[in-house]
């Protein structure tokens, strides 16, 4: 395997953890950083995790970061989903 290849997957897992530390950043509730900002730095830092992952799948680091980060993604979807439908605001 080449060695830009393992680079990626060591930058794809870097940017996977980043974004589960903003996501339990957001689960403390907005005494540290706005819910806002960590909320949309943790579903950045995903999305660049899984392109990163998809360029190297073949590393190990970039096949844990492919399955966490889509894991995860699915989850953010299915939570803003089920918030739109749920949300009654008058």
């Amino acid at each position: 395997m080449s060695n830009k290849k393992r680079n990626i997957g060591v930058i794809s897992f870097i940017s996977l953890i980043i974004g589960i530390t903003s996501i339990a950043i957001y689960l403390t509730g907005d005494t540290l950083i706005d819910d806002n900002v960590t909320m949309l730095s943790s579903f950045i830092f995903l999305i660049i995790a899984l392109i990163f992952s998809l360029l190297s799948r073949r590393n190990i680091f970039g096949r844990i970061s492919l399955y966490v980060s889509a894991i995860l993604l699915g989850i953010f979807v299915l939570f803003f989903v089920g918030i739109s439908l749920f949300w009654t605001t008058p």
